[in-house]
């Protein structure tokens, strides 16, 4: 499977790394792969070992009998989680000033984290948007999900104008079960309607993971020399002296990513910031370091 969202080494490096809610999703108990559910559902999916206090009736005694070792079916319904990855594939996301752009980079995150969930046995699907919704990709746990996510990324191609907040509501409304949504995306967009279309994901009791990616020209402003400026979402263009504006840009630039931070943790969703200039296996692996011992 050729695709340039494989890249064999960095999901080696964060493939085996838990990724668990930090809340009650679907009546499981988060971080404590275990359910209190009772019965199971119709569709197998495959095994896992035996830990204790897992339901004995699920016990596979077949392969007991045969091995000795001690495993447990695993149906489609029993997974610890069902999670939703959302990417933004609007114009501004193919911004670049270095190796990779944002769109790409955000990309790799999305793969990385399906590759995660389904290695935990947990539901993944992925929404791609820009002004609506590009891809719908409904979350499951078996194993060929990973392949059907991984090709509609390799689909994905930089699109229209940003609309996240009118986006995240139409996606709120589709997920009816509680579930851990994964919102990857510049943000660049009004961010009281950002903060409202992420609300109602909390209203409707999922938990919210909000990762902004930035690229670190966007971050940093370097330039300058007499530049022209364009506006990558719309036809406005103007040339500038940058160093008249650098202080200003940087005030406001730092203004506003403080803004989505605040609003976010003041919804109770985990946020953090992705600078492109960073491998992507290395941010996620230091975010999800400092997420586990949160």
């Amino acid at each position: 499977m050729q695709s340039r969202f494989l890249d064999p080494a960095g999901l080696a490096r964060v493939g085996n790394m838990p990724l668990v809610a930090k809340q009650v999703v679907e009546g499981f108990l988060t971080g404590r792969h275990r359910s209190p559910y009772h019965g199971f559902s119709v569709e197998f999916l495959d095994h896992r070992a035996y830990t204790p206090g897992d339901d004995l009736r699920g016990m596979d005694w077949k392969i007991v009998a045969r091995t000795n070792k001690y495993y447990v079916k695993l149906f489609e319904d029993e997974t610890n989680l069902r999670a939703y990855i959302l990417l933004d594939c609007s114009r501004s996301m193919a911004f670049n000033s270095g190796e990779v752009d944002k769109l790409t980079y955000g990309g790799q995150l999305a793969a990385a984290l399906a590759y995660m969930l389904l290695r935990q046995n947990d539901a993944v699907g992925l929404v791609t948007f820009d002004t609506g919704i590009r891809d719908f990709i409904p979350a499951k746990a078996h194993p060929s999900q990973f392949r059907r996510i991984v090709s509609s990324l390799d689909g994905m191609e930089p699109g229209g104008e940003t609309d996240v907040g009118v986006v995240l509501h139409d996606v709120a409304e589709r997920i009816k079960r509680r579930s851990l949504v994964i919102v990857i995306s510049d943000m660049l967009d009004d961010e009281s309607r950002l903060a409202d279309g992420l609300q109602h994901f909390r209203h409707n009791r999922h938990e919210v993971l909000a990762l902004q990616v930035m690229d670190p020209a966007e971050l940093d402003f370097p330039f300058t020399r007499m530049t022209r400026f364009k506006d990558i979402e719309g036809t406005s263009r103007m040339i500038a002296n940058p160093k008249r504006m650098r202080q200003r840009y940087l005030e406001r630039m730092q203004r506003f990513i403080t803004n989505i931070k605040t609003k976010c943790l003041e919804r109770r969703i985990s946020y953090e910031l992705a600078n492109t200039s960073q491998p992507y296996d290395r941010f996620l692996a230091a975010y999800l370091d400092k997420r586990s011992r949160m």
